[in-house]
């Protein structure tokens, strides 16, 4: 079964592997006492694998990408027949809109939202308050 899925913030589209759990862990000193009091931060990231036309796997969070279609066939023509046929499905022609400016971080390379003050990943300072 071929899934295409589109990459919200860049609007490409992908073959749809698989997903995954994507984990962090970052520790940095603190303000006081350096290397004594380090900051520790971790979390989980739900992921997917997707392949671009040459094959080259890449992983996303999940929630930045949208089903286009499966097997050739659109999402929506997948949930016709159901019990409440006459419910509207929501629409949307343009393809992944992005829903907020996303950065890179230049430490890790995560992606970022763009008003983060702080990398999630490495804990770099983004941006200094005025």
């Amino acid at each position: 079964m071929a899934t295409i899925v589109c990459h919200k913030p860049s609007g490409r589209k992908y073959l749809f592997l698989g997903t995954g759990f994507g984990a962090h862990k970052a520790q940095r000193a603190g303000l006081l006492g350096d290397d004594w009091f380090l900051r520790e931060k971790s979390g989980e990231i739900m992921v997917a694998a997707v392949c671009d036309r040459n094959g080259i796997i890449r992983w996303f969070p999940s929630d930045e990408l949208q089903v286009l279609e499966v097997d050739g066939k659109p999402v929506s023509n997948w949930f016709e027949g159901l019990a409440d046929p006459d419910a509207p499905l929501p629409q949307d022609d343009v393809c992944c809109a992005q829903a907020g400016a996303m950065e890179q971080c230049p430490a890790c390379l995560t992606r970022v939202a763009a008003e983060e003050r702080e990398c999630p990943s490495c804990g770099l300072t983004l941006m200094m308050e005025p």
